[in-house]
């Protein structure tokens, strides 16, 4: 995507959804320019009455210059109101085309950037695009339409005092570039503060039990403290620019004030002074008064700007992310043959750290595969490789002749139903955590795979059956509860290749065997490939691939790998006296 594309994108959608309110704001911002000039306007008549003591029309004049100001109260409020709405309506707009982006990231991503980095963009930084359209680009407009109509008005009672305060305008904009580019610099800082607060906040939040478990809370607090104290001084370098920029604008208003009508006064004797009229002057003095406002205002939205380019740089580095490249393929049916072939595999998660190489094996339909290697090995890489999360490196992956990773997620799903060894649990019911809301999915799908894992007693027995709610502060299942509903996730599609990683990892003997014997329910039609660290933990396979640092090192049926002294046997005796392939 272009530069700030999104940007663009996100107005688009968002004046052909709500153009009412952008014209709202256009016509409230030109009739703004207009009518703040009255009350000067008509302040000079008042002051003129007073001053040669007419009082004829008096309290009319006095009621139009309550008008004017009510007037000018009610162009502000729709302005603003306009501004808010179509304001909120377009980050709403953004924050759409932010969770589309985010659906189309490659898994690489997530692996490498830290969740609460992505928490920040979408809050933090959207709250600082937010501030660019309630109180930034729209108002600075405004306030120029103002400064204009001001200056105009400032040459119909004087051409001197015009140049005047054309002569001022620098003279603040000088002094408010200095402060704005400071500032900025200093946000900048800022954010990625409030991101680092961020990323350890969610770290300390997800890992609260371990914390707990390990009386660790007083460290992670220490170390916390830095984390804060860098947030600190970064806002307190911001302040100083802040504080001083309010405190140096009114000193310098002031003085300009004071110059304007020291000129517009009629003194004897001074060539400079203008003799105007006591209305006039008092109406120069109002002028100047409102002129510095918007001037003032526009330096500060300007500044508001700067600091929001902050969180649209950081949001547009989102957006220039690589989106996941595929060649997708549909549109083919189901594949005949559920045959895994791999050629000449090689794959990293980054430069020079070879995770698979060289790796080739064929699992025919129907086999139950076993691929085994200590921790680190690539085994449970692999077993991503296949179920299609990434895109092989060099060499090639299929499926039934197709790449899994090539495949649309909901065909892919229909083919291959995955296991993880973690299994996630979302906010939502027993049915949504079975279906992740796959609406093609049927309520006999469903009961179906929660009768065939074995969990049809446990269900029943919950509140709502399966729409009863699992999640933070609902409903929690047991380790291998979870276990078994990962696996009902995984066949409800009835796919035709299984993946199992370590599912038997950390259970108990009993559950354990209930698991396994849902497994041999389950892959009785099925090709499975499963993997583990422990030859123990293998389903009775047809086949064992022994992996270690990335390359497949022996295969063969188990019996044959048995009757040869190789790595498999080698795997097994320190297993059988009691070593942990860990």
């Amino acid at each position: 995507m272009k530069q700030n594309r999104f940007l663009i994108d996100g107005f688009v959608s968002t004046w052909k959804a709500n153009r009412r309110y952008g014209l709202l704001v256009l016509l409230t911002v030109a009739v703004g320019a207009f009518i703040n000039i009255w009350p000067a306007m008509i302040l000079k008549d008042i002051v003129n009455m007073l001053d040669i003591g007419v009082t004829t029309g008096l309290w009319q004049n006095a009621f139009l210059y309550i008008g004017a100001i009510f007037l000018i109260g009610m162009t502000d409020f729709l302005r603003e109101y306009g501004t808010t709405v179509f304001g909120q309506r377009m980050l709403l707009s953004v924050r759409r085309l932010m969770l589309n982006k985010l659906s189309r990231l490659p898994v690489r991503y997530f692996n490498n950037t830290p969740a609460g980095e992505t928490m920040s963009r979408f809050t933090t930084d959207i709250d600082a695009i937010n501030t660019l359209f309630t109180s930034g680009v729209v108002s600075a407009i405004a306030d120029l339409f103002k400064i204009i109509g001001f200056i105009v008005a400032l040459f119909t009672l004087s051409g001197t005092l015009g140049v005047l305060a054309i002569c001022s305008i620098p003279l603040i904009y000088l002094m408010s570039s200095y402060f704005r580019k400071n500032i900025y610099k200093k946000q900048l800082i800022v954010r990625k503060k409030v991101s680092d607060i961020n990323t350890n906040i969610q770290e300390m939040y997800t890992g609260i039990s371990v914390i707990k478990s390990y009386g660790r809370e007083e460290y992670f607090s220490r170390r916390f403290e830095p984390v804060l104290e860098s947030h600190r001084i970064a806002m307190n370098g911001n302040s100083i620019y802040d504080a001083w920029f309010p405190c140096i604008m009114q000193t310098v208003r002031a003085a300009v004030i004071a110059g304007a009508v020291l000129l517009a006064a009629k003194f004897n004797g001074t060539p400079l002074a203008l003799g105007l009229s006591a209305g006039a002057i008092s109406a120069a003095a109002d002028l100047f008064i409102r002129l510095f406002e918007p001037i003032e205002a526009t330096a500060s939205e300007l500044l508001t700007i700067q600091q929001a380019s902050a969180g649209i740089r950081r949001v547009d580095e989102f957006f220039s992310e690589n989106d996941e490249q595929k060649d997708t393929v549909s549109g083919k049916g189901d594949p005949k043959d559920i045959t895994v072939r791999i050629e000449n595999l090689c794959f990293s998660y980054s430069p020079g750290t070879d995770i698979l190489k060289d790796v080739s094996l064929t699992i025919s339909e129907g086999t139950k595969a076993a691929i085994v290697g200590r921790t680190g090995s690539g085994k449970t890489t692999l077993l991503n490789l296949i179920a299609g999360v990434y895109a092989p490196e060099q060499g090639s992956i299929t499926v039934g002749g197709v790449s899994p990773y090539d495949l649309p997620p909901e065909q892919r799903r229909r083919l291959i139903g995955i296991v993880p060894q973690s299994v996630h649990i979302f906010n939502g019911s027993i049915r949504d955590n079975i279906t992740l809301t796959d609406e093609t999915i049927t309520q006999q799908q469903i009961e179906e795979a929660i009768r065939v894992v074995g969990l049809s007693k446990t269900v029943d027995a919950l509140p709502k059956g399966i729409d009863t709610l699992l999640g933070d502060g609902e409903n929690v299942l047991s380790f291998g509860q979870t276990q078994l509903l990962s696996l009902a996730r995984a066949i409800v599609t009835n796919p035709p290749l299984l993946l199992l990683d370590e599912l038997t990892s950390g259970l108990d003997a009993l559950t354990e065997a209930h698991i396994l014997e849902a497994i041999r329910t389950v892959s009785e039609t099925r090709t499975i490939i499963t993997i583990s660290h422990r030859l123990s933990g293998i389903l009775d396979a047809d086949i064992v691939h022994i992996i270690d640092k990335g390359q497949i090192r022996e295969s063969g049926k188990p019996e044959k790998l048995t009757e040869q002294e190789g790595w498999y046997t080698i795997y097994k005796r320190l297993e059988e006296s009691g070593w942990r392939m860990a």
